[in-house]
């Protein structure tokens, strides 16, 4: 059976990882393995039976691509926090996707993103910004996001795909990965294994990834969205906060 877990951008993509990596590549004998596939999708449906796990992030996973059973696993997230946490992550240059000078759609391919229309050439993203202010940056960081939210809208409904919600997971990591493992119908030591490490890792246990972490709290766009970019966002992007569950 095929064990994928399916992200966004700044949706607890690398406290998946951490604690998928530590199960599966670090404690359990090397026949099990884990590997993350970022948005590259050919590699994702050629190679994850090749892992007892995988996960990826950036697109819509296409079932019909698969010869066998499968099980997936989804973290989403407002996308106007996406936004706002997706900016001041990008601001500080912290990957570097974000810090290579003209970056391209092919050089941006792994990561899925889009390069903003008033970006020049001869910089970096993350220098980009760092000329912007605050409202023109998240106004930038929209446009960053296209192809992630246009894929937000092409997943299908399946039971065999579980959804988890980004501010039901936080708190309470322990319960959501028991959830999780239980999905993908691993063993049961694996499966306890697995949840006294997301415990370990959680968000708000002392071996958390602090570096990567500005403020994990949702609804912080109510606090940094100026009118414009309420505008802006609203005016693209008003059926997908519908479609995913996110209109107040």
């Amino acid at each position: 059976m095929l064990r994928i877990h399916a992200s966004y951008h700044k949706c607890l993509t690398k406290y998946y990882l951490r604690v998928m990596h530590t199960l599966y590549n670090r404690i359990l004998p090397k026949q099990f393995g884990y590997y993350h596939f970022e948005s590259i999708q050919g590699l994702l449906y050629n190679r994850a039976h090749k892992y007892s796990v995988v996960s990826t992030n950036g697109f819509a996973i296409q079932p019909q691509h698969f010869s066998t059973d499968f099980r997936i696993s989804r973290f989403i997230r407002d996308p106007r926090d996406l936004i706002v946490s997706g900016y001041f992550y990008h601001l500080r240059g912290a990957e570097p996707w974000f810090r290579f000078v003209g970056p391209t759609e092919t050089y941006w391919s792994a990561i899925n993103g889009h390069v903003p229309s008033t970006m020049p050439s001869g910089v970096s993203y993350a220098e980009f910004l760092s000329e912007l202010t605050k409202e023109e940056g998240l106004l930038a960081e929209i446009e960053f996001r296209k192809h992630h939210f246009q894929s937000m809208l092409e997943w299908t409904e399946d039971e065999r795909i579980k959804l988890f919600k980004y501010e039901d997971v936080l708190g309470q990591e322990a319960t959501t990965f028991d959830a999780i493992f239980r999905h993908y119908e691993v063993p049961a030591y694996q499966r306890k294994l697995g949840v006294a490490i997301a415990r370990q890792f959680a968000l708000s246990g002392r071996k958390r990834i602090k570096t990567h972490i500005r403020n994990p709290q949702p609804n912080q766009w109510k606090e940094h969205f100026t009118p414009r970019v309420k505008e802006v966002f609203y005016d693209q992007y008003l059926p997908l906060l519908h479609h995913v569950g996110y209109l107040e």
